[in-house]
């Protein structure tokens, strides 16, 4: 607390111009002043009426720490003070998401999920982080992002959603339950040797069937032409795999040998990779492993988790089946996941928990509320952005801390409980109130809400982002943004002290305190 009453008496007052715009691209729609936000009428059930508001400039800082990453400066604050009580917060919202800011702090959340790390071997450096923070500056369907990311094949300076796979190397059991927890919320690692202990319906088979979805990549690392090795190559139907053998015999009898060594040096600087490559080669296949207690040796038939077949027809990227799936309509499980995240990130309380194992024994806290934010999800055509934007506009995300005396004080869900800042939101406001950060907005970013009633009411707002990103810097003495900093962040530095994680297992990052933090 004290760090942060310092951090706000050195910030400089800054004049920053604002102009009233009404945006009439994709986002999300105003209701009349005087209305209940929709998810209010739906919170206010959960918590039985008990919800009351926190003090408005509280929101403003809550809204710019969970939504850029950073605390608000104080021309803002000064700003938000003088503006019409009744859309303020709306504007403001508004502002935040188009901010760069708000890109470089998402990337670096979601991609403590996704695992992102500048130094993973054979990727363009800061790629992964570049495409995630681009995608939600400009505020990319969700669903698109993750059909990117799984369907993705190239090197990662052609397509940086390549490095999706290179984290596990394309390995297919290794990408199943990578895909399993962050888009699906399931763990499915417990089935790869034994029937999944946990969850009945779950075989080893299952798993199996699962990973052959993504059986069909691998990872060139050299050279444009190279060939499968032999840990792959028994993954082949038996008569392609002698075929393909053939292919290779003939190419080492015919092309290289053949080469003298000038020449096998030229085809080499000619054919070299600058960065690996994701490559797909449609008749790989996963045969199910021999064991003691089970047959095993064929090749198995593809399968969705919720345990239902694959209908994949001769020669189609099973990826594309399986994307087919995972991002339909009907499969709201895909949304939920998200909107978890999302919810546990801006509301201090979860749907379930963990944020990736979402399995037959969970109870899921107050079904209503996600039921609602589902429907809200799919209308706003999977948008982040404008799923944040809807949560914090509400008297839900206003409710105030617990004070002393209050009835039910130790509920998450009547009240706003007090939260640790993270190591990006600590480096962040650390570097602008020490005026390190440059502290500037583009007018563009900022809006006026309508709450008038009539038939202009549903107004839609843009809220892509507006200005330029930065992204992970290999020198980062002159750093303005936390997102410069490379992941994973160095163990002795401030960022891996205050909880930034190894970046070697799902949301590994730590909020909880520690000795080295009360001595630093």
């Amino acid at each position: 607390m004290k760090l942060m009453n310092r951090l706000q008496r050195h910030i400089a007052p800054r004049r920053v111009l604002v102009i009233a715009l009404v945006f009439l691209a994709t986002g999300w729609s105003v209701w009349p002043a005087g209305d209940e936000h929709p998810l209010d009428d739906v919170y206010r059930d959960a918590v039985d009426g008990v919800m009351q508001p926190a003090d408005p400039l509280v929101v403003l800082r809550r809204m710019s720490l969970q939504i850029r990453g950073v605390l608000p400066t104080v021309s803002e604050i000064q700003e938000f003070e003088k503006s019409p009580p009744e859309n303020r917060v709306a504007a403001f919202a508004v502002r935040f998401l188009r901010d760069p800011d708000a890109a470089h702090y998402w990337a670096l959340q979601y991609g403590s999920a996704l695992r992102s790390r500048e130094d993973q071997r054979g990727t363009e450096y800061g790629s992964y982080f570049e495409y995630l923070a681009r995608s939600f500056h400009e505020n990319k369907p969700y669903n698109k992002m993750v059909a990117e990311m799984i369907l993705a094949t190239g090197d990662t300076a052609e397509n940086p959603a390549a490095n999706f796979y290179l984290r596990d190397d394309a390995d297919p059991l290794q990408v199943a339950e990578y895909v399993g927890r962050v888009f699906y919320g399931e763990r499915l690692a417990c089935a790869r040797c034994h029937d999944h202990p946990f969850n009945s319906e779950f075989s080893r088979r299952d798993y199996y069937g699962f990973a052959a979805f993504f059986s069909q990549v691998y990872v060139k690392r050299q050279y444009e032409i190279e060939w499968l090795g032999r840990e792959r190559l028994e993954h082949f139907p038996a008569d392609y795999r002698k075929e393909y053998e053939e292919k290779r015999n003939d190419w080492n009898r015919n092309v290289w040998n053949k080469m003298n060594q000038q020449q096998k040096q030229a085809w080499q600087r000619e054919n070299k990779l600058e960065y690996y490559k994701v490559a797909y080669e449609p008749m790989l296949a996963l045969r199910f492993p021999h064991t003691d207690d089970q047959p095993g040796g064929d090749l198995v038939e593809p399968q969705f988790p919720d345990g239902t077949r694959a209908l994949v027809d001769e020669g189609e990227d099973r990826r594309r089946v399986f994307v087919r799936w995972l991002t339909s309509q009907r499969n709201d499980r895909f949304r939920k996941v998200m909107i978890n995240r999302v919810w546990t990130e801006l509301m201090g309380w979860s749907f379930f928990t963990p944020l990736d194992d979402w399995n037959p024994n969970t109870r899921l806290r107050h079904p209503e509320i996600l039921e609602h934010l589902d429907q809200v999800f799919l209308e706003r055509e999977y948008r982040i952005k404008d799923l944040i934007f809807y949560i914090v506009t509400s008297d839900a995300y206003a409710r105030r801390a617990p004070r002393p005396g209050d009835a039910d004080a130790g509920s998450d869900v009547a009240y706003f409980r007090p939260q640790r800042i993270n190591a990006d939101q600590l480096l962040n406001s650390m570097l602008r109130g020490t005026q390190t950060q440059q502290i500037a907005h583009v007018y563009e970013r900022a809006a006026r809400v309508d709450t008038e009633s009539g038939d202009d009411i549903r107004r839609r707002i843009n809220l892509e982002g507006m200005g330029e990103l930065k992204s992970p810097q290999k020198n980062v003495r002159d750093l303005t943004n936390a997102c410069e900093v490379p992941r994973p962040a160095h163990e002795r530095t401030l960022l891996a002290m205050f909880g930034a994680g190894p970046r070697l297992d799902v949301d590994d990052d730590s909020h909880e305190p520690t000795i080295d933090q009360v001595l630093a």
